[in-house]
């Protein structure tokens, strides 16, 4: 037989004294050996440490929503941290292509002359063939001025 477990005298509400009781109450429920519940309502249970007088399967019903809701959110915030790092690789890997100005620069070394803004040349030709120099410089306009 079980052990016979006692549940001490209570006030339920404040207001009316329950008396003190033995468990198991019923001798046909002989799993109901303990007692269990709050200061305020106490009951005969098969867990030792029970607070309430109905089942726990809710409670599993309760754990996997909120497991697939964690998992869920977990996901979302993997794939944001994800697209974050593969964002922030391509921008600093990625460098920013160059302006093109339009204009050919060319070093001036000791071997060539400084290009004088006043002297505009034409050179065409291939392979050492004559060339077709054409050379207007300040001074030549100049003279034509004069004699005009």
């Amino acid at each position: 037989m079980a052990d016979v477990h006692t549940c001490e005298g209570y006030f339920k509400e404040g207001v009316s004294f329950v008396e003190t009781f033995m468990c198991p109450q019923d001798p046909g429920s002989p799993e109901l050996e303990y007692c269990c519940g709050f200061e305020d309502m106490k009951y005969c249970c098969g867990e030792p440490g029970n607070y309430y007088p109905y089942k726990h399967a809710y409670m599993w019903t309760l754990s996997a929503g909120l497991l697939v809701g964690l998992s869920i959110a977990a996901l979302v915030l993997l794939a944001f941290l994800t697209s974050v790092l593969v964002l922030c690789v391509l921008f600093l890997r990625t460098k920013p292509q160059k302006a093109d100005t339009g204009l050919k620069l060319r070093s001036q070394t000791s071997s060539h002359k400084a290009a004088d803004p006043r002297d505009a040349s034409l050179r065409r030709g291939s392979r050492g063939d004559t060339q077709l120099e054409t050379r207007a410089t300040l001074t030549n306009l100049e003279n034509v001025n004069t004699q005009i």
